[in-house]
């Protein structure tokens, strides 16, 4: 599932960004320049961020088919830097984040997955008139 590994990567690649950034004493207030020290991790993440954003138009159409709370564009809205690290210690994207979005791809990778007879069961069985029918003609 492409949308699994798009999230995946993007949580990734948040991760990446915080961690190089709560190595030094910063200022709060990313804006629009990026620091010589997170340049790579802010390219990582703006690939991994512009991957996900292709795929959140049909994640928001496949849950409301399926009648699902959509997390993926909550994602997008994250702010890298606002807070600097010697204020905060959290993490960017949550453990409810996480969880929500974990679980939506679970109920999504069930709801569109094929329903096939198990190998076990044998296919429904024909009417007797039907069977006579096949057994003499």
């Amino acid at each position: 599932m492409r949308l699994r590994e798009a999230v995946q990567g993007y949580l990734a690649a948040v991760d990446e960004w915080d961690a190089a950034y709560q190595k030094y004493y910063r200022l709060p207030g990313f804006g629009a320049r990026v620091s010589g020290d997170l340049e790579a991790e802010q390219r990582v993440y703006d690939t991994r961020r512009r991957e996900l954003e292709a795929m959140v138009p049909r994640a928001r159409r496949l849950c409301l088919k399926y009648e699902l709370k959509e997390p993926f564009s909550g994602l997008l809205r994250i702010s890298l830097g606002r807070y600097a690290p010697q204020q905060r210690m959290d993490p960017t994207i949550g453990r409810s984040e996480r969880g929500a979005v974990a679980q939506c791809l679970v109920e999504l990778q069930d709801a569109c997955g094929e329903w096939a007879t198990p190998p076990g069961e044998a296919e429904p069985k024909q009417s007797l008139l039907r069977r006579l029918l096949d057994y003499l003609g």
